[in-house]
């Protein structure tokens, strides 16, 4: 077990009666819970097991609960109050204040928008075999979800984020991809949605790969769809979600075949001003002074300045300069420590990070002729709208660009837009967001 919380969920029953309460951290993304029923104690992480975690020990002494697991290194103080329990959770060296309320049962994730069978499309299967430019062989494996009935479709290919992820683009019991696929089929768009090289059907190299290469993997299921008789190639394009955002202009800088671009959270600024505008964001969502957030920013800039190769020693020193004048508490705020020179160096000096810290839109934005269609939640904390929305604007001046208020980075409506929050939020995809992608290709 990683972690517990962020959804934690405290189950007490000190009779056979049992007593069911919630809370959350904001630290952490797990779901816990704990039932306390007959003198026995049974915790549960239900999003990763439904097999109870070991209790080592607890008591319940003039309405204060504790309770350990040993094998796991958490422990929880508690005080029943007139809300329900109030108190601390601590695991390993995180430690955090939690209050805990009613609930009626044990907590599950709900996920409304998922399609389940018997579908309402039809779908085979799409793929692609190809030696890619640094001499790999890479076999490409996805689904083609089409309207039910006969006749061409207009048809989007689907390419996903950062990570290797299979076709649904799955992340924490979501499946954007399948959500999207599924409510465009029904007003008459078909897609293809693929796994990423590396994950479930599709095969090839990955640890040297870069977002070029996974270009040229988009590219190559882009002509493999082509000819297919459900899809209409005179209405045939390429979008993407994240960096997958990125990746749809750049095939359709190369290809003419390219109908239209939809970037769904797709960067319009250069890599490295991405992911300075990330790391003030996500700190700014969780209550971080501004002063602070740009510390955070100014930090991240310059570590991500350093050339390859850079040592561990050169990493801590950025560090140590940027959080000098800074108390404990304000540079535990930006999670910032002197200790931290390995772990950055590891983050950052990787093949992937330099290529996407290089990658600049201005190189293919600019030659894209085709329609091009930009959203970006307005409280997205990875691609902020505003200033990337902006640049595509600047680069492409035909582009649409649209902010979708209230929407984070997986197109959910949510409270802060930080990604602790992505597991919890029941809504897969919204709605409007989804409309305005249908409507647009329709009104092509």
């Amino acid at each position: 077990m990683k972690k517990i919380a962020i959804a934690m969920m405290l189950c007490v029953g000190l009779t056979v009666h049992a007593q069911w309460f919630t809370g959350m951290s904001k630290q952490t993304g797990l779901v816990l819970c704990i039932h306390l029923k007959d003198s026995a104690a049974e915790i549960y992480s239900p999003l990763q097991s439904q097999d109870a975690i070991p209790v080592s020990g607890w008591s319940l002494r003039n309405d204060t609960l504790r309770i350990e697991c040993s094998s796991i290194g958490f422990k929880t103080v508690l005080t029943r109050d007139a809300d329900g329990w109030s108190g601390y959770w601590k695991q390993g060296f995180m430690k955090e204040n939690i209050s805990f309320v009613p609930a009626d049962t044990l907590y599950q994730l709900r996920r409304p928008q998922m399609p389940v069978a018997p579908y309402g499309f039809d779908e085979e299967t799409i793929a692609a075999d190809y030696t890619d430019s640094q001499g790999h062989a890479v076999h490409l494996e996805g689904t083609l979800t089409f309207p039910k009935g006969g006749g061409r479709y207009p048809c989007v290919v689907l390419v996903s984020g950062s990570g290797q992820q299979n076709r649904d683009e799955e992340i924490m019991q979501h499946k954007p991809f399948l959500v999207l696929a599924d409510y465009l089929a029904s007003r008459g768009i078909a897609v293809l949605r693929y796994d990423d090289r590396g994950v479930g059907a599709s095969t090839g190299e990955v640890e040297n790969a870069d977002t070029r290469l996974f270009a040229e993997d988009a590219e190559a299921m882009f002509n493999a769809v082509k000819g297919n008789r459900h899809v209409d190639a005179k209405r045939l394009g390429i979008g993407g979600h994240s960096e997958g955002g990125a990746i749809a202009p750049m095939v359709a800088a190369k290809d003419k075949d390219v109908r239209f671009v939809v970037m769904l959270a797709g960067q319009g600024c250069s890599g490295l001003e991405v992911m300075v505008q990330q790391n003030e964001a996500l700190f700014r969502s969780r209550g971080v002074s501004e002063r602070l957030c740009k510390v955070r920013g100014a930090c991240m800039r310059e570590l991500m300045g350093l050339p390859q190769g850079s040592t561990i020693k050169e990493y801590q020193a950025v560090i140590v300069r940027h959080i000098e004048g800074l108390d404990k508490s304000e540079a535990d705020s930006v999670e910032l420590k002197k200790g931290m020179g390995h772990a950055l160096k590891q983050q950052l000096d990787t093949r992937w990070m330099r290529s996407f810290i290089a990658l600049d839109p201005a190189e293919y934005l600019p030659r894209v002729k085709c329609p091009v269609l930009a959203l970006n939640g307005t409280k997205d904390c990875q691609v902020v709208a505003k200033p990337n929305l902006m640049r595509i604007k600047e680069l492409c001046p035909k582009a649409d660009c649209r902010r979708m208020e209230g929407l984070n980075h997986m197109f959910q409506h949510c409270s802060t837009g930080d990604a602790t929050e992505y597991m919890l939020i029941e809504e897969t995809f919204a709605p409007e967001a989804m409309k305005a992608v249908a409507d647009w290709i329709l009104g092509l």
